[in-house]
């Protein structure tokens, strides 16, 4: 769907997208071994497919499987005790999401985002997410209040710690909190699958980590959304996706390897 605001769409000898969950990436709980998987859902067989799709989602998006990565149709059957049938309709569902490149006669692969997509993407965030802040400024609700507040929260808890991969997973996490309150649940769709990219894009480009000032945009776009401030907040979140892209350095970058195993169930 988001192809047609004119981001590149992967193809390949796959299944069609089956509809897809709409869990929270950082605080699903799912399980975080194999044998745990398949006895809570009572044999490798009927492991539910959204706790793979959603296990490998998470490890894309929190850059445990970097961009480029092999994903080895056999080795994930055997990693999530499935067959091949499910464990392609599980790919096929991540390559509809732009985050596996479906290749024939190759297999699957973490999406690897070319310079113009990683511009792309940032435009079309930009494109969203300024109306998203200010559709949310104009329902500002104590919903909206209680849902960003929690957030906020948990982002300040982490920068107190000094955990930098954790800032980083929350400073994402805010923009879905942010549309998904924004009452347009087709555009927190939209949301989510850039975030997805954006994480990807990130993971290849990114020069340096976000700064304080960047990180305190957060707290005044909840400030301006709930004081109702819908074009304050637009004209904010247009600057501060602009700072993020900002990060990024699009010379050439060497491919990782990684151990897909552990990739996927460490953590």
């Amino acid at each position: 769907m988001i192809a047609r605001i004119g981001l590149a769409v992967c193809t390949g000898p796959y299944a069609a997208r089956s509809p897809q969950p709409s869990r929270d990436a950082g605080e699903r709980g799912i399980m975080n071994k194999t044998s745990t998987l398949a006895t809570a859902s009572g044999g490798a067989e009927t492991v539910d497919s959204d706790q793979i799709y959603n296990r490998i989602f998470d490890a894309i998006v929190d850059h445990n499987l970097a961009p480029g990565t092999h994903l080895k149709e056999d080795e994930l059957c055997d990693i999530f005790g499935i067959g091949r049938t499910r464990m392609r309709a599980v790919l096929s569902r991540l390559a509809a999401d732009h985050v596996v490149n479906l290749v024939a006669n190759r297999g699957a692969f973490v999406a690897q985002p070319s310079v113009e997509e990683a511009r792309e993407v940032f435009r079309a965030r930009r494109v969203i997410e300024c109306h998203l802040a200010a559709r949310a400024a104009e329902t500002a609700s104590d919903t909206i209040r209680e849902a960003m507040h929690a957030h906020l929260q948990h982002e300040n808890i982490a920068r107190a710690a000094g955990d930098v991969v954790q800032v980083i997973k929350r400073c994402g996490k805010y923009h879905q909190v942010l549309a998904d309150q924004a009452d347009s649940p087709i555009m927190a769709h939209f949301v989510r699958e850039l975030i997805a990219r954006s994480s990807l894009i990130i993971a290849v480009y990114e020069a340096k980590n976000p700064d304080e000032a960047e990180l305190e945009e957060h707290t005044r776009l909840t400030e301006l959304i709930l004081e109702g401030k819908g074009g304050e907040a637009s004209t904010l979140m247009d600057s501060h996706l602009r700072g993020i892209e900002s990060r990024l350095d699009f010379s050439s970058k060497e491919d990782s390897k990684l151990d897909l195993r552990a990739s996927l169930l460490d953590g």
